[in-house]
């Protein structure tokens, strides 16, 4: 009887400290990149939608407010943009953010997540850039040998490869700014 107690503890006790969290901002912010021209000065970010809150005894999510913090953090690092506004104006800069989807896998040695966000950019309120990139991320059992915690590396490597695909893609806004505006970018320091 005492066996079958004490069974049950140790499975409720791994039960519990392994709890699904959602994906960090630390995790899916882009350290490594550098922007070779700048689009502008400030940037407001509007809005995030479509991430969804991580329930603990379930599978890990990726949030809309992390998403978004790792997303500014990405822009200062890479310098495409000297700061993130609080408040716009007309003649600002302004992002919306919808995480699309996150295809993610139930069970597995490697997991797979495959994002798809749509970004687009406005300036004086005219779109000026639009783009659904799809980018997938992946850990493997040596990455975390508990599934809830793989899941999450996975859908952190898929966010950052994300966001920094997008960062990769803004020369498409210096070129379409330059070709259709009196608008030039601001070289990188």
């Amino acid at each position: 009887m005492k066996l079958k107690y004490l069974g049950l503890l140790v499975f409720l006790s791994i039960l519990l400290t392994q709890c699904a969290s959602s994906a960090s901002i630390e995790g899916m912010t882009v350290k490594n990149y550098k922007a070779e021209k700048k689009i502008g000065d400030k940037i407001y970010i509007k809005s995030v939608t479509g991430g969804k809150k991580t329930n603990p005894l379930w599978t890990s999510k990726i949030s809309n407010e992390n998403f978004e913090e790792a997303f500014k953090k990405s822009v200062i690092e890479s310098e495409i943009f000297s700061k993130i506004d609080s408040i716009t104006n007309d003649d600002d800069w302004v992002l919306e953010i919808n995480l699309i989807s996150v295809d993610q896998p139930f069970f597995g040695t490697t997991f797979t997540v495959k994002t798809t966000i749509e970004y687009k950019f406005y300036y004086k309120n005219e779109l000026k850039f639009s783009k659904n990139i799809k980018q997938s991320g992946s850990a493997k059992i040596s990455d975390a040998l508990i599934g809830v915690k793989r899941l999450r590396l996975a859908n952190e490597v898929s966010a950052k490869n994300n966001i920094n695909e997008l960062l990769r893609s803004l020369n498409e806004i210096a070129l379409n700014i330059t070709a259709s505006a009196s608008i030039s970018p601001v070289p990188a320091k």
